[in-house]
C-alpha cells in the first residue's frame, strides 16, 4: 500500500475532496501524528528503537561527529544490503546517544571497554556530547578501524511536503526498520478519518474514529512492552 492509497481510502470513507482538505495539510498533520506515535513508543519502551553505528578510532583524535543522517546498511562483510528494488537499505540516524563504546586492539585481541562502566567505577567522565559531537576526555594512541561505537535510540524521518505519495510505500516510511509494526498502520488511517470527519463537523463519526485510534495505541503499547521483554528473555536464555 502506498501513502496515496491510505489517503484515498480515508478520503473516500469520509466523502472528502482534496479541494476541501488538501493532501498537503493532511500530510503536515500526518507527520505530527507519526512523531507523536514515535514519542509514545519511546516513552513506553525506548530500547525498542535501539540502534548503533561505528566509525574509525583515530590516534590523537578526541572529537568525533555523531551520525545524524541515514547511512547505508552494511552486512557482516561491510557490503551494502539491498532492498527488493536493488537499492541500498538505509539505517536510521540517532536521536539520543545512550552509550559510547571503544574497541581497542591490544596484543592482537579486542577488548570491549564500556566507558559508562569505567565512569561508574572510577568516578571519571570519559566522554561528553556537545553539538552532535562526541568529545573523548582522553587521547587514543592508535588507529582502530570501526573502533568507536555509538549506541542510542533511532529517530524517524518526516515525509517531505512535496513527496509523491503514489510512489511511497507505507512500509518504507512508517517505522521502516520494524516490519512487525505494519500491523498498526491502520492506526494512522483511523486518525486521518477522525481528522477528516472533524473537519466536516461530523463530531459523532470523528469521535468513533478517535476511539478506534486510541484502542490501536493501547494495543501498540502492550505489543511493544511484550516484544521487548520477549527479546530480553531470549537474550538471557542464550
Amino acid at each position: 500500500m502506498t501513502l496515496q492509497d491510505l489517503f484515498v481510502e480515508a478520503y473516500e470513507d469520509t466523502n472528502t475532496s482534496t479541494a476541501n482538505y488538501p493532501y498537503t495539510k493532511a500530510l503536515t498533520k500526518f507527520n505530527e501524528k507519526y512523531a507523536e506515535m514515535w514519542r509514545m513508543i519511546v516513552t513506553t519502551q525506548e530500547d525498542y528503537f535501539w540502534t548503533y553505528w561505528n566509525t574509525d578510532l583515530q590516534a590523537g583524535a578526541r572529537e568525533y561527529k555523531v551520525e545524524r543522517e541515514e547511512t547505508t546498511l552494511l552486512d557482516d562483510n561491510w557490503n551494502p544490503v539491498l532492498d527488493d528494488n536493488w537499492n541500498p537499505k538505509k539505517v536510521p540516524w540517532i536521536a539520543k546517544v545512550k552509550k559510547v563504546i571503544i574497541w581497542t586492539d591490544e596484543d592482537n585481541s579486542y577488548e570491549l571497554q564500556e566507558l559508562s562502566d569505567l565512569e561508574e567505577s572510577y568516578g571519571l567522565k570519559w566522554w561528553t556530547l556537545k553539538d552532535n559531537h562526541i568529545f573523548l576526555n582522553w587521547t587514543p594512541t592508535e588507529d582502530v578501524e570501526w573502533g568507536l561505537e555509538i549506541q542510542g535510540i533511532q529517530a524517524i524521518n518526516m515525509i517531505a511536503s512535496d513527496a509523491n505519495l503514489a510512489q511511497i510505500n507505507v512500509e518504507d516510511v512508517i517505522f521502516p526498520w520494524h516490519s512487525d509494526l505494519k500491523q498498526f498502520h491502520d492506526v494512522l488511517k483511523d486518525w486521518l478519518r477522525a481528522e477528516l470527519w472533524e473537519h466536516k463537523q461530523d463530531f459523532e463519526k470523528s469521535d468513533r474514529c478517535k476511539a478506534r485510534y486510541e484502542e490501536w495505541l493501547e494495543k501498540m503499547k502492550r505489543y511493544i512492552s511484550q516484544r521487548v521483554q520477549s527479546i530480553y528473555y531470549s537474550d538471557v536464555q542464550n
